[in-house]
């Protein structure tokens, strides 16, 4: 994420839920986005302070805080409890919702006079900004000192119509943040002599030609709710230049993914489905299917997150690779796609320096095994525990992301609110063999145009 040298590309230390990155893959359904289009300036919303923010959390009384997420690993609840050890008086009420309801409810939910104190932030709700629903957080930022504790920030800035991002106001922090890359198995990838890590993206690829022609799925990948982002966004990560994917990603004007870059990295993916390197009928198979295909031994190759490696580690135990996708020439710094668990806060929440002292708490050294155990990166990566195996790999691999100052913002999770769902239906479009990799981008530019005009 980063025009320029934003946070998270100098970020020192590390990675989004599962369920964050569905928002990726997934559907923004028509109910948000229909409440996205009530909210108006001039709502009952309390207006942010410009003013200092204190960081100091009373210990006076008891207060009570609501927390809406749709994360379903360990991490949020995980750092509720330990936020109210450390804070006694302070409890915290998660309210979890499932992720498709979540995603259809999570404007009207901000939106109500009961909403939530504190909730994960998902693609759609940058609504929010115009309807003065969310609180700036800019004051605590520069209390807290934020730039220097997160990466990814300008992921959840935005400018005051709320469709620009990484410019203007800061609305949330990344708890937890994720990052894509390569799985293997271990086994497969010895019989069939393959000497990993690939120097390069052909390198990849020539492997991927000959798991095929040993009659294996090369490549691992479910389709029906646009699963095929991953191998995208990685893809576009190698080759775009990272100014103009982030330009394109934040709804910068002028910005186009049709360029001569955009489209090697579409038609390489339509290469790999050509080619029969992609699961057979992949439009048919889900995104969580295919991980668990994979887990279950099917495949050589599976391109996804690192919330995923939990499942590949516990299925394939240590048979279980991981490397991080090759650059396009050998030598040349490793780029990737990520992002993160946002939380953000409502403008009418009662006690904002306490719901700004829970999301400052995930920085701190004491959230880092927390948000470890969940399967993400933490913003503090020093302090994260040390893992073996499967894990271990996928740290490393992190770390080698953190010292190219390599991660870029996934295309469909800011450019519009409508994002997910075209680059869902586009892949499907692509692999079916129903428009080609110029038409493919070609859409995807439309509704980028038709949001920014």
């Amino acid at each position: 994420m980063r025009p320029t040298q934003s946070p998270l590309s100098s970020v020192s230390s590390a990675a989004p839920s599962r369920r964050a990155f569905l928002a990726a893959t997934g559907v923004a359904g028509a109910a948000a986005l229909a409440a996205c289009g009530s909210l108006t300036p001039g709502s009952s919303a309390k207006k942010s302070s410009a003013g200092p923010a204190s960081t100091a959390v009373p210990t006076g009384k008891k207060l009570t805080l609501v927390l809406a997420d749709a994360d379903d690993t360990t991490m949020t609840p995980g750092l509720v409890k330990a936020f109210m050890a450390k804070y006694p008086n302070v409890t915290i009420k998660r309210q979890y919702t499932g992720w498709d309801d979540y995603l259809k409810s999570a404007n009207t939910t901000m939106s109500a006079d009961t909403a939530p104190d504190i909730a994960q932030f998902t693609s759609g709700m940058q609504n929010l900004v115009r309807g003065r629903l969310l609180l700036d957080m800019g004051a605590h930022s520069r209390a807290y000192g934020w730039p220097e504790k997160f990466p990814g920030l300008d992921q959840i800035t935005f400018s005051d119509d709320g469709r620009t991002v990484g410019t203007g106001q800061l609305y949330g922090v990344p708890a937890g943040l994720s990052f894509e890359g390569v799985y293997y198995n271990k086994a497969k990838a010895r019989k069939l002599g393959l000497r990993l890590p690939p120097a390069t993206l052909d390198d990849l690829e020539a492997m991927f030609a000959k798991a095929k022609a040993a009659g294996e799925t090369a490549l691992v990948e479910g389709n029906l709710d646009g699963g095929l982002n991953h191998p995208f966004n990685v893809l576009l990560s190698i080759f775009m230049k990272p100014a103009d994917r982030e330009a394109w990603a934040f709804g910068h004007k002028g910005a186009t993914i049709t360029g001569p870059e955009a489209l090697k990295a579409a038609r390489t993916l339509l290469r790999w489905v050509d080619e029969g390197y992609v699961t057979p009928k992949t439009n048919g198979l889900s995104d969580n299917d295919a991980t668990a295909a994979f887990a279950k031994g099917q495949g050589v190759f599976r391109i996804s997150g690192n919330w995923a490696a939990a499942a590949v580690a516990k299925g394939l135990g240590d048979d279980a690779g991981y490397v991080n996708a090759p650059p396009a020439t050998r030598g040349a710094p490793l780029r990737t796609t990520g992002a993160g668990v946002y939380y953000c806060v409502s403008s009418k929440c009662d006690n904002p320096d306490v719901a700004a002292a829970f999301l400052d708490f995930a920085a701190s050294k004491g959230a880092a095994p927390v948000i470890a155990k969940g399967g993400f990166m933490a913003p503090d990566a020093a302090a994260m525990p040390r893992q073996s195996g499967l894990l271990a790999e996928v740290q490393r691999g992190w770390q080698g992301i953190v010292k190219d100052s390599g991660l870029e913002p996934f295309i469909q999770n800011a450019s519009t609110t409508t994002m997910a769902d075209t680059l869902t239906t586009q892949l499907q479009l692509l692999a079916g063999g129903k428009v080609g990799a110029e038409k493919f981008l070609a859409n995807l530019q439309q509704d980028y145009e038709n949001y920014h005009a």
